[in-house]
């Protein structure tokens, strides 16, 4: 029996433990966690197989706080992908591995959002965001960045070292002020937005941390606007609407940073084969020219 397969049969024996019956498990996705339906039931199985692997402890307080995550935004009116009330929705260990249970949406056909719509759905989030009351790791997603500079760091391709240089820099104003970074979702890319009957819905909260102000729009508009170019709708929106030069020079930030997690993290993913090769490179091509623009459009760093 495969691994894939074995944790697949844990999810079936904890679900029947739960008075489930007659299930067929059906794959939806297996980047980074594995997603099972269990149909008939409108009920996905969330498991953590990468963090849980790496680090059982952290998959298990991960969880918990997607969870809590996920619960607080819907008390503030955010359209999310909720756990489950059907079963308890868990943490649950299918031996050693850590797994959740969360509401199945099946895929509807909806209108891409407008570039106003599609800033207000992130405003709106990042605004809920806010207000969570719990502890949040800091700079959370970003570490994982800081681990990836650290392994291309003798990487022999001048873009790359280029970026490490322009990394160093934001790496610095970032941790400049501790006390003014957010609760953020971490990783609001329109991936993350599920089409849904009732409309588009917020999901994947396991990357929630204390960021820069703008993470989440920055997010949103980083890698649309990475490969359609600086005029790309929705990041036109955005500089056009901000009037505040702090406002314009904190979203620099958070567009830079936001940039170079997706250039080396997938670079240095990809080279150890655990990525998309083409992709990262193309990223590559594209991600020092579009951070010059940036500055020249909103500015660089003045100190």
């Amino acid at each position: 029996m495969s691994e894939k397969d074995n944790l697949v049969s844990q999810v079936l024996l904890i679900a029947e433990k739960t008075g489930l019956t007659k299930i067929t498990p059906i794959e939806l996705s297996d980047a980074g966690n594995l997603s099972i339906h269990l149909a008939p039931y409108p009920i996905v199985a969330r498991i953590a197989t990468v963090v849980s692997n790496e680090d059982a402890d952290l998959a298990y307080k991960i969880l918990v706080r997607e969870l809590r995550v996920a619960r607080h935004l819907q008390s503030k009116g955010i359209p999310v992908l909720l756990p489950t009330d059907l079963i308890d929705a868990g943490p649950h260990d299918a031996n050693g591995t850590w797994m959740t249970f969360w509401n199945y949406i099946p895929r509807a056909q909806l209108q891409v959002p407008s570039p106003g719509e599609a800033v207000d759905m992130v405003s709106n989030l990042a605004k809920a965001m806010k207000e969570y009351p719990d502890e949040l790791p800091v700079l959370g997603i970003w570490e994982r960045t800081c681990q990836s500079a650290a392994r291309l760091n003798t990487h022999p391709d001048e873009r790359v070292q280029s970026l490490l240089g322009i990394f160093t820099g934001i790496d610095e104003q970032m941790r400049l002020k501790p006390d003014l970074l957010v609760p953020c979702h971490g990783d609001a890319h329109v991936g993350n937005l599920l089409p849904g009957p009732e409309g588009w819905v917020w999901c994947d909260f396991e990357d929630v941390s204390l960021m820069p102000a703008y993470w989440d729009l920055a997010s949103f508009v980083s890698i649309l606007a990475l490969f359609r170019g600086i005029q790309e709708p929705t990041l036109r929106h955005v500089l056009d609407n901000m009037s505040s030069k702090t406002d314009l020079k904190d979203f620099r930030v958070a567009l830079t940073a936001r940039i170079l997690m997706s250039t080396l993290g997938n670079l240095d993913y990809a080279l150890a084969g655990n990525g998309d090769l083409e992709f990262a490179t193309r990223e590559l091509e594209l991600a020092e020219d579009f951070i010059h623009q940036i500055e020249l459009i909103i500015g660089g760093n003045d100190g």
